[in-house]
């Protein structure tokens, strides 16, 4: 275990307990589970047993059409990579890269999260930005999270996904100490060690940046990212869907935890919440409130909604070789500001909605975006 594991740690799935949690509350049978997971499993559609619970696919409503349409897992890398065209120039490095991310984008004007220092060995490079201060060794890192000047501090890894290693340093909690959001504490010269030995290819350390005053008690303290996923096609760069991920109440950041999670879905034309739902209890059913027990989330309308999604259509025009990408978003008292590119995006609106991915309302944007893509040698298979 070290400082920075929790959301790694969170992110396993005890499908025993999902079993028989499933069956206490008037599912099937824990046999009859095993049976469908089997066949879900290596049947066509591959879909992994922590989905059968996220989707609830034991429901009679979910059965082959449903399957026909949703979007596994272990599909998701397949299918997002059929929508890349080499003959517009395919660039991975720089979209799996954050720090090359924010490059492109800040040469564009593109508002976009700053990193103010950002650890990487001597050899690995670090771009020349002018509010990025490089740190190239452990008494380098060691000095800049004793300085308080530098504090509070969001850090994460330069490549990882998931939220994995991300946490938010609040301040110091003694001499050599630093304090999370979560009030856990960790030793500097630990904390140093251990991010110079899991992320060789280095890690960034950004401002705390907070939701918009409108949206806090709903979001909680850590920041809420939202999602919006944009196609490529005839038409030029479309949003496809949009949902908004809230952090569970004692987590840094809204990546995996083990308190609830909430995720919203946005309708694109209005930016308002039609759609709630706990990531892991599709036995809740749909939801009106978010972090705040006190007032509805559901029905809200977003701020900052018409510049978040412009913004996401803008930064694809950097990417003319990727027809798909995810854009993190954060919506603060400064606007909308992009946060992450995601060129193989897990496809959040299969939770958020409780549809499958690729169903009636959402297929004909993939096929325009398949047949683009097909006129620039990709767009191959077929989902």
């Amino acid at each position: 275990m070290g400082y920075l594991s929790d959301t790694a740690e969170a992110g396993h799935y005890d499908v025993m307990a999902a079993m028989l949690g499933l069956a206490a509350k008037g599912g099937p049978t824990p046999w009859r589970q095993a049976a469908s997971l089997v066949r879900l499993t290596f049947g066509r559609y591959k879909i992994r047993p922590e989905e059968y619970f996220t989707y609830a696919l034991w429901r009679a409503d979910r059965g082959r059409d449903f399957q026909r349409d949703f979007l596994a897992n272990r599909r998701n890398r397949a299918f997002n990579s059929s929508l890349l065209m080499p003959e517009r120039g395919i660039d991975t490095a720089t979209v799996n890269d954050k720090l090359a991310t924010e490059a492109r984008m800040v040469a564009r004007g593109l508002p976009f999260c700053q990193t103010r220092a950002a650890y990487a060995p001597e050899g690995v490079a670090i771009p020349a930005l002018d509010h990025l201060r490089p740190l190239r060794s452990l008494a380098d890192l060691q000095g800049f999270l004793v300085d308080p000047g530098n504090l509070p501090v969001f850090g994460k890894p330069r490549s990882d996904s998931f939220a994995r290693g991300a946490a938010m340093i609040s301040g110091h909690a003694g001499p050599g100490e630093v304090r999370f959001l979560t009030g856990k504490t960790a030793p500097i010269p630990g904390l140093a060690a251990e991010i110079v030995t899991g992320w060789p290819e280095g890690y960034l350390f950004q401002p705390f940046y907070r939701s918009a005053p409108e949206l806090q008690a709903h979001v909680g303290a850590a920041m809420a990212s939202l999602r919006i996923v944009t196609l490529w096609t005839n038409a030029g760069v479309e949003p496809w869907y949009a949902v908004i991920r809230l952090p569970a109440k004692t987590a840094m950041h809204d990546g995996d935890a083990d308190d609830e999670r909430i995720w919203g879905l946005i309708d694109l034309a209005s930016g308002k919440v039609v759609k709630l739902r706990s990531l892991r209890d599709p036995h809740a059913g749909d939801l009106t409130h978010g972090n705040d027990p006190e007032v509805p989330f559901l029905g809200v309308t977003l701020p900052h909604w018409e510049q978040a999604v412009q913004l996401c259509r803008t930064a694809h025009e950097s990417f003319p070789g990727h027809g798909v990408i995810g854009w993190d978003v954060f919506l603060t008292d400064q606007g909308a500001i992009l946060n992450e590119a995601n060129g193989s995006p897990g496809h959040l609106y299969q939770v958020a909605a409780q549809r499958p991915l690729l169903n009636p309302d959402m297929r004909p944007a993939y096929e325009r975006a398949r047949t683009f893509a097909r006129k620039h040698g990709g767009g191959k298979a077929r989902f």
